[in-house]
């Protein structure tokens, strides 16, 4: 299997580029001007000529690349440029390249406020934020392009992923802080429950779905179904790191939503398996590689 990995240079990407079986012959493509990885293109998804130049000859796409949740908040007309237009640009260099698959990662956040604790990959979306929004677009143009011109996809609503590679986030963020000994900034009380996914307990799910078909053009919730608050991951590196941080406590911030996990049930009917690793392992694992970049 040929596959390209758009927004190879990332969290994720770093991750699947290493840890996607080597039966897969792996290229890379992202912003940077180069790479360390083997196979690398720079390619911009903005830009239709240039993206598709690089999306030629290859088996299935892994579209990765997405502006920020963070950065929609200032800047919605830039996240509709990359997360939507750019989606369009690889899906057409697809349907023009005769490319059979694109493995897509969309966000939990596109549902808005939930209704229930658990969230299945049917409930209502309605987003609070540009770039939810962008993400809903972005799986309803993947069904189209399914429709009309039978490309199959196959899309990871990802939950809270975090692990090594990380830069930015929750964790990276607050461990940063705690080893400058510098207070943590919560917004609202900290009690807010999300559903935290370690790194590597997404590559198998990304192996299989590039290599069998049974799992084609359909929506998977990529979590847990385990709640777990933001003071419970602050107590958590506590522990590990054997620091007590000081904890400011602000107003909650704009397109704040609700207390929800996963429903991971299609996943693990699907697959056979969901992500396992507890979070105190997983916080673990992450605690080390920060220690070492």
């Amino acid at each position: 299997m040929k596959v390209l990995i758009i927004g190879s240079e990332g969290f994720v990407g770093n991750n699947l580029v290493e840890g996607l079986s080597p039966k897969n012959e792996i290229h890379c493509a992202d912003v940077m001007d180069s790479s360390l990885h083997k196979n690398y293109s720079k390619i911009d998804i903005t830009d239709f000529e240039n993206t598709e130049k690089i999306i030629k000859n290859f088996d299935a796409v892994i579209n990765l690349a997405a502006h920020s949740l963070t950065s929609s908040i200032e800047g919605p007309i830039k996240n509709a440029q990359v997360n939507i237009i750019g989606l369009l640009n690889i899906l057409e260099a697809c349907r023009k390249n005769n490319i059979n698959k694109v493995i897509f990662t969309s966000a939990s956040s596109l549902v808005g406020e939930p209704t229930t604790p658990k969230v299945s990959e049917s409930h209502i979306a309605t987003p609070k934020t540009a770039y939810g929004i962008t993400k809903l677009t972005s799986e309803h143009y993947l069904r189209l392009y399914h429709e009309l011109y039978n490309l199959n996809y196959v899309i990871f609503r990802f939950f809270n992923i975090y692990g090594p590679y990380q830069k930015n986030g929750l964790i990276p963020s607050l461990y940063s802080r705690i080893t400058q000994n510098q207070p943590l900034t919560v917004f609202g009380k900290g009690d807010q429950i999300r559903d935290y996914v370690f790194i590597q307990d997404i590559i198998p799910f990304f192996d299989r779905a590039l290599n069998e078909n049974s799992h084609d053009n359909k929506i998977f919730n990529m979590g847990t179904g385990k709640g777990t608050s933001i003071l419970d991951v602050i107590n958590i590196l506590s522990e590990t790191m054997g620091i007590t941080p000081e904890i400011e406590f602000k107003e909650p911030r704009p397109g704040e939503i609700g207390n929800f996990v996963s429903d991971p049930e299609l996943l693990s009917s699907t697959f056979g398996r969901i992500p396992s690793t507890p979070v105190e392992e997983g916080i673990k694992q992450t605690i080390e590689w920060l220690k070492n970049i």
